[in-house]
């Protein structure tokens, strides 16, 4: 029967570490990659029993290298190593042997000297019970891609013998997928899955370092996978990932997202089947429809009651108001429009536990939704558990899951009523106008380690979409950002990750503590008149070099009094194809968060093109602020 499965070699720790994670994420195949036997230190068959005890079936033992087409003495030799897997097998359990095409220099091209290798390898799997399948591997010396493989394979014309469908090396080889349609099911003997970037690099250096899985790259896993079960295949479809972020990685948390990413793969293709009248794969159990995200409720805050003051000045500047008080805790509302910050400052709970941990920052991001209760029971079934906070007598239960580090996100009902505000009493009119109308954006700084497994939970739990990733230039090495948004664009969360000690993002990472917020983008309709009444505030902004002012009246025809005007205000300017951006950043609050303010006209972009000059000033700004510690110390 079709089932879900994983290869060990996804994984990083031991092999007793790699088999527990795959069962708590609800595997029950598991592919033994052999490097894992040979650094494991007892005996195969206890891997057999654990794996036995896990309530998990070794589906094959992979790969026997270097087979076919070898001339003699090595000829010789490959089969005597292949009787030693066949024992191997037989401890572990397994009745697959998977062998991948031939690199070595010294293999003969000869396809039918290759085919009768096959066959003789078949008839001496078949004395033990066996099954051998056979991979074309991208770089392949002879035999390089699926339709090869599946050439000798038919050669070799053993029923125990079947051709292993590769996604990683067919689309890196951009094979046709369309003709696997026509290999029959019971000769196909394992169907693997593996996404990829869509960058320019050797077959090889792609494999070992960039596979993930599906939905973290750009190929069309769903396609190769409906075209794969199309052909009565009904055997493990399994995860084979090489990445080195994920072996770093806890292997729970990469088993969960290996999860997670083929149960959405099932949810498209059993969509595709009902729209064509077939009946549901049984392979992938019915998820909750994702709820639609339609906006932000609220930003929540945490802080003391020594920072809060700060916090609570740099809000008011931009032109936010206290509207509301809780009714039993030490939290304030503020608001603009249809913008909501919560400042807590409560000495207890969750809140208390996170500022103890990152300061004075983003604990909560409350989302609304269509349809809360259906977006929760996703986020379980996907394996994001839900939690609730502790609340007082007739106030809201907001359902979360957690975020990134542990944030909060609240799922809260889009409606023109809100329930949470039961719990506030407010001071005069809860409405509060002002230049500010909406959350425009807001970018989560993550551990390059964690990007695809955020990716994978937006896209999963959430039906998210994302964009491209970008590479910007950091004064201290890369920067790379990867946009997810909502379906209809209400809610924007770019992830940005970087190469270089000193980057923006390791800056952030060592301040904060790990992951967060580190910047929330607000729209105006009107920034100029905005940054001249936030200044008079006591608002301080990111200081723009005037070289920056220089470059674009070079780049733009913009009337120089304009130019000028943005150059006394520290407003930057960005076009793209007919529509123009202007945007402002606050300074650094602690060295851990910074709102950026923003005007579009028709831009639906965020001026990246403006990223270097920020990250520039920033550094700037964090060197004059070690200065100014170490002066005091």
């Amino acid at each position: 029967m079709l089932r879900w499965s994983i290869a060990t070699v996804c994984m990083g720790g031991t092999l007793e570490v790699k088999l527990a994670a795959a069962a708590r994420a609800g595997f029950r195949t598991i592919e033994i990659f052999e490097n894992d036997l040979t650094f494991f230190s007892g005996k195969p068959r206890e891997i057999r029993s654990m794996a036995q005890d896990l309530g998990i079936e070794i589906v094959a033992l992979q790969p026997m290298r270097d087979f076919e087409g070898m001339p003699e003495p090595m000829r010789a030799r490959n089969f005597d190593r292949a009787k030693r897997k066949f024992d191997l097998m037989e401890e572990l359990g397994t009745k697959l042997l998977c062998i991948c095409s031939n690199v070595s220099e010294d293999a003969l091209g000869d396809p039918e000297r290759s085919a009768a290798d096959l066959a003789e390898l078949a008839d001496l799997a078949a004395l033990r019970g066996f099954r051998i399948g056979f991979e074309a591997l991208a770089w392949g010396r002879h035999v390089h891609d699926w339709m090869q493989a599946w050439d000798l394979v038919r050669r070799a014309d053993r029923p125990n013998l079947g051709v292993v469908l590769d996604s990683f090396h067919a689309f890196a080889r951009k094979n046709p997928i369309a003709p696997m349609a026509e290999i029959p099911g019971d000769k196909i003997a394992l169907v693997q899955v593996a996404d990829a970037p869509g960058i320019l690099m050797d077959h090889m250096s792609l494999s070992r370092h960039h596979r993930c899985f599906p939905g973290q790259g750009d190929w069309p896993i769903a396609d190769f996978l409906e075209t794969a079960i199309g052909t009565g295949y009904n055997g493990a479809i399994s995860l084979e990932i090489f990445n080195d972020q994920f072996r770093g990685a806890p292997p729970p948390a990469i088993a969960r997202d290996g999860m997670r990413a083929l149960e959405v793969c099932g949810e498209t293709l059993n969509l595709r089947r009902a729209a064509a009248g077939a009946a549901p794969l049984a392979i992938s159990r019915p998820l909750p429809a994702a709820a639609k995200v339609t906006g932000v409720e609220f930003i929540e805050f945490v802080t003391s009651a020594a920072h809060s003051p700060r916090l609570v000045t740099e809000l008011e500047g931009l032109g936010f108001r206290r509207v509301a008080r809780h009714r039993s805790k030490d939290v304030d509302l503020f608001r603009q429009n249809d913008v909501n910050i919560v400042v807590n400052r409560e000495q207890d709970g969750f809140a208390h536990s996170f500022y103890l941990v990152h300061g004075t920052s983003v604990c909560a991001l409350a989302l609304r939704l269509d349809d809360p209760a259906r977006a929760i029971e996703r986020a379980n079934a996907l394996g994001a558990p839900t939690y609730f906070g502790r609340i007082g007598p007739g106030e809201a239960s907001i359902p979360a899951v957690a975020g990134v580090e542990n944030s909060l996100l609240y799922f809260m009902k889009d409606s023109a009523v809100s329930s949470w505000e039961q719990d506030f009493l407010f001071i005069d009119s809860p409405a509060h106008a002002g230049p500010l109308n909406r959350v425009d954006h807001l970018n989560n700084m993550v551990r390059r380690s964690e990007l695809l497994s955020w990716v994978t939970f937006y896209k999963a739990v959430l039906g998210f979409t994302e964009e491209p990733q970008v590479e910007l230039a950091d004064p201290y090495g890369a920067f790379f950002s990867r946009v997810v948004r909502a379906s209809d664009g209400s809610v924007r969360i770019p992830l940005n990750i970087a190469d270089g000690g000193s980057t923006s993002v390791s800056r952030f990472l060592e301040n904060f503590g790990g992951g967060g917020v580190q910047q929330i983008a607000l729209s105006t309709d009107d920034l100029f008149a905005f940054v001249e009444q936030a200044r008079a505030r006591g608002v301080q902004f990111l200081d723009i070099p005037d070289n920056y002012y220089e470059d674009l009246s070079a780049r733009y025809d913009l009337e120089p009094a304009l130019i000028e005007k943005m150059r006394e205000l520290d407003i930057l300017y960005d076009r793209h194809k007919g529509g123009e951006f202007f945007h402002i950043y606050t300074r650094m609050f602690d060295q851990r968060f910074f709102f950026e303010i923003l005007q579009r006209r028709n831009y639906d972009l965020f001026g990246a093109a403006n990223t270097p000059v920020r990250l520039a000033a920033q550094a700037a700004e964090d060197d004059e602020a070690r200065r100014e510690r170490a002066m005091l110390d």
